[in-house]
């Protein structure tokens, strides 16, 4: 009756829980909007409801958990019915030497999660905050935590991929090359130092009630996130092909994609957003208001429809026709009009931050390419463009709004169009101008930010 049945024996994560690695989307995704659910739950009178944030807060660390520890298993035990065991190790004795796959392999990634969930959860009590209100102490706990899900939703296929936890057929029937070198985790752990960081930077960037209560915190974390910034882009330019050659380690999920993108949201968080925080709210009224709006959006719009298309044709694989043109205008469209549909927002009752109009556009064009990559890493060629086009939201209303102090133009404005211009023009002289827009592009952004800093010191010292 059974014969020729065969039972084969199943270890790998998703073959033995297929239910597991849902459940752990589903838990990032509760995440995301964990602040007002946690404000529904302990709003009722049961205990039990509070046993329920716990369970919500502590979920997604303790799947991590679960995650490593099948991974240690594989390797202790070198059980081949694991894809990794089967390509680096192969049958036989284990040794303590096998444990460096924990780290340079799928491993590593898992470990790396694991602390940045564990210091989203914990954050609440870093030093910086502890003179800080309780409920701004949770609020920016909250943020973080809805930044870190986010990302790793975003990037949940390069982070997480089918082959790290159901089984491959046919495996391999030997090892097919040694143990990655521990080279391959400096970017892991620039990544994930980057998710951290920039989660901190994110949250005392978007809690706009909080007065001065996180300066000190947003200082360290803006000094962090740069320097991360600085040190990703020295990398990317010697690890990496960014030109026509390298595309392929875009599409097939190498650990540049994820790093450009949070360098990209490190520098607009570090350089536009939150010094734009202190520049909205020194505006007064708004004459002329709307014509600014109305200028910035077509700013928008014209940078991002020019400059993505130009560095789609640089890049030489849509070939000679409109291939290249098509595209950048496509997903260049897409961008422009998420910040015409997010205009309506305010209107709905997101409207805490000093300027909403403007912040919803910023912070639109800002996270456009996280969300286009989910579809196509061809995305990533809009950040040049984003990164000439965002500090024209600094500028403009300090220039067109008429009951505003105008900043120098000599030590401002003249120098951020000559910068403008150069950084949109220069790299395209270069054999990789991606690389090279991402190496000049924060130039724009940086002139805006050391500018209005000073013009807010002027305007202070002469109210006194």
């Amino acid at each position: 009756m059974l014969k020729g049945l065969a039972l084969t024996h199943q270890t790998m994560l998703a073959d033995t829980m297929p239910w597991f690695l849902p459940v752990f989307v589903f838990s990032l995704l509760a995440w995301i909007f964990y602040s007002p659910l946690e404000r529904r739950l302990l709003g009722y009178d049961s205990g039990g409801w509070k046993k329920a944030t716990l369970l919500l807060r502590w979920l997604p660390p303790a799947q991590v958990l679960i995650m490593i520890f099948f991974r240690i298993q594989a390797i202790a035990t070198r059980d081949t019915s694991h894809n990794e065991i089967t390509r680096y190790l192969g049958k036989g004795s284990s040794s303590i030497q096998d444990f460096k796959l924990l780290l340079t392999g799928d491993g590593g990634i898992e470990i790396m999660v694991l602390i940045v969930l564990i210091f989203a959860i914990m954050s609440h009590r870093l030093p910086s905050l502890k003179h800080v209100r309780e409920e701004l102490q949770i609020a920016f706990r909250n943020r973080i935590m809805m930044f870190s899900a986010f990302i790793l939703l975003a990037s949940s296929a390069l982070f997480f991929p089918e082959d790290a936890y159901a089984r491959s057929e046919p495996l391999p029937i030997q090892t097919i090359g040694e143990i990655p070198e521990w080279s391959s985790f400096i970017p892991v752990g620039l990544i994930f130092a980057l998710l951290m960081f920039n989660g901190e930077l994110f949250a005392v960037t978007t809690l706009f009630l909080s007065g001065d209560s996180f300066n000190k915190i947003s200082r360290r974390a803006r000094a962090k996130v740069l320097t991360l910034c600085a040190l990703s882009l020295l990398f990317l330019s010697a690890r990496f092909d960014l030109g026509k050659s390298g595309i392929h380690q875009f599409i097939e999920g190498d650990d540049a994609l994820p790093l450009v993108l949070l360098v990209h949201i490190g520098i607009c968080l570090g350089l536009i957003l939150q010094p734009s925080v202190r520049f909205d709210s020194e505006l007064n009224h708004g004459e002329n208001r709307s014509f600014g709006i109305l200028v910035l959006s077509a700013v928008f719009g014209l940078i991002t429809l020019v400059l993505t298309p130009m560095h789609l044709d640089a890049l030489g694989v849509f070939g000679p026709d409109l291939g290249p043109y098509t595209f950048g205008v496509w997903i260049a469209a897409i961008a422009f009009a998420g910040t015409m549909f997010v205009q309506y927002l305010p209107t709905l009752g997101f409207d805490a931050a000093p300027r909403p109009e403007l912040w919803w556009m910023k912070m639109t064009l800002t996270f456009a390419p996280v969300l286009l990559c989910m579809f196509t890493p061809f995305a990533l060629y809009l950040i040049p463009a984003i990164w000439i086009a965002l500090p024209f939201s600094s500028l403009i209303p300090w220039v067109i709004e008429k009951d505003c102090t105008t900043p120098s133009k000599s030590f401002v404005l003249i120098p951020f169009i000559v910068a403008i211009l150069a950084t949109s023009i220069v790299p395209f002289f270069s054999s990789e101008p991606f690389l090279g827009a991402l190496l000049l592009g924060w130039i724009p952004g940086g002139i805006v930010t050391i500018g209005l800093s000073l013009h807010m010191r002027e305007i202070s010292a002469a109210g006194n």
